[in-house]
């Protein structure tokens, strides 16, 4: 998807069609360009850090945005309003590959994310997909802008697993739990799912509400209601290679750490400098 259809809002009720300060028409005409100036804190970065990259991260593999992304979330850190479920801190670090696995962070970026609510359902979403009609809303959608060391962080929740009924011969698409990321550098575009471990997903299935509740579940088109599936189970996960992210408890929060590789236009001045 070219970055010169992506409009971002800010502020926690964004919707399209809200009015824009003077400043911001001025951005979204700049994103609607197609090319983001370079700043003096990004060149700077290429200089300064001579190919010598701060940390390591490998090439996160492109994945499917899925049919419920849409293309202008609120800007903002805590995404859940107030929806049930197990409470989740998310960090991303953005970085720009150089070569091998040394990354540099990206500064400036946007990082959007979104996800399903507990039960397994989609924000902005329509009765004939799933089974309540959210269309309008903006729960568990949210961007920010990576700081100096390319790094983001939301207050989000635990998501559910979800499934949709399919056109033949696939009939049922299910997923396991994931986060959706685009990532917009410049005129870069990565889009990537995250994933959790399956032990701590059994867990929350098995013990908590209202994940307990919604081990079995159904959508308009299907005659019946399906059991969960696991990361081994998800096609999404197995074609891409993908891996867990490490879920720790920190002050009684699960918080949960991911790094995103991708190859940007700084990536390639940086290595066109310094190979």
């Amino acid at each position: 998807m070219a970055f010169d259809r992506r409009l971002f809002l800010g502020g926690s009720g964004a919707i399209i069609g809200c009015a824009l300060s003077r400043a911001g028409i001025a951005e979204a005409e700049e994103a609607r360009s197609g090319r983001t100036a370079i700043t003096r804190k990004e060149w700077d970065a290429i200089i300064q850090n001579g190919g010598q990259a701060p940390f390591t991260c490998i090439r996160t593999a492109q994945a499917s945005e899925g049919p419920f992304y849409y293309e202008s979330s609120p800007q903002r850190r805590a995404i859940a309003e107030r929806h049930a479920g197990e409470p989740l801190r998310l960090g991303i670090t953005l970085g720009g590959i150089t070569t091998g696995t040394s990354c540099f962070p990206l500064a400036g970026a946007v990082i959007d994310i979104w996800q399903t609510d507990a039960t397994g359902l989609y924000s902005n979403v329509g009765q004939d997909l799933q089974p309540v009609d959210t269309r309008g809303q903006t729960f568990l959608r949210g961007h920010q802008v990576t700081d100096e060391k390319g790094y983001v962080e939301f207050d989000t929740i635990v998501p559910g697993w979800e499934i949709v009924a399919a056109a033949p011969p696939v009939n049922v698409a299910s997923r396991t739990t994931h986060i959706h990321v685009k990532a917009f550098h410049g005129r870069e575009v990565l889009t990537a799912q995250l994933y959790f471990p399956d032990p701590l997903i059994d867990q929350l299935y098995a013990d908590l509400e209202p994940y307990k509740s919604h081990r079995m579940l159904t959508a308009p088109g299907l005659d019946r209601a399906y059991a969960r599936i696991r990361n081994v189970d998800d096609i999404f996960f197995r074609d891409t290679g993908a891996q867990p992210m490490t879920v720790e408890r920190v002050n009684g929060v699960f918080t949960a750490k991911a790094t995103i590789g991708m190859v940007s236009q700084v990536s390639r001045w940086q290595t066109t400098l310094f190979r």
